[in-house]
């Protein structure tokens, strides 16, 4: 099944912060903010400032299972947030996926449709701008999504994460080796 992404999701804009967001150490939330970010689409909570949250409305917390779209810059990746802390937000940089119904979809399986190549293509010739590419909410719940069945998307989900694994465990490999290397250069450079 083929559905526009507004079929199954709600799309909100993040935070309205003005400006820089301030960091107050010693604040009443969290901002999750691009950097924030990685490329595999985590969320690196550890680097994740507090803020103080001002405003007569409510902000939209985030919580486990919403998507994180980041909708300026060269890179529009989605991120799902999981173990989230409480009173946390996303910066105006992001759209805020909410799936309307996770029998349909899984949140996951959105977070890792939206990274794909094909995704990624429609992205880069929607985004507008010059020095600062967008994407606009239209062009984002514009954007067509392929709604496999559930035992098809966990299984598609399970894949991806084994893969990530995988793939942070060569990066400590390598980081090993790295540092093994510079030690016997050290040692080497000692003795002469």
């Amino acid at each position: 099944m083929r559905v526009k992404l507004s079929d199954i999701c709600t799309v909100k804009a993040g935070h309205p912060f003005r400006g820089k967001i301030p960091e107050q150490p010693e604040g009443d939330a969290l901002a999750v903010q691009i950097r924030d970010v990685s490329d595999d689409g985590d969320i690196l909570w550890d680097q994740v400032i507090h803020t103080d949250i001002k405003g007569r409305k409510s902000p939209d917390w985030l919580r486990d299972g919403h998507v994180l779209f980041i909708a300026r810059g060269q890179k529009n990746n989605a991120a799902l947030v999981v173990n989230a802390p409480s009173k946390v937000v996303c910066a105006p940089h992001f759209f805020l996926l909410e799936v309307r119904d996770e029998a349909v979809i899984a949140p996951s399986f959105l977070a890792w449709q939206l990274n794909q190549a094909d995704s990624q293509r429609y992205f880069a010739i929607a985004a507008q701008g010059t020095a600062q590419v967008n994407v606009t909410r239209a062009h984002l719940e514009a954007t067509t999504i392929t709604v496999p069945p559930m035992d098809k998307q966990v299984t598609i989900v399970k894949l991806y994460q084994a893969a990530i694994a995988e793939k942070k465990l060569h990066m400590a490999f390598i980081e090993n080796r790295a540092k093994q290397l510079t030690a016997i250069a050290h040692e080497i450079m000692s003795e002469a």
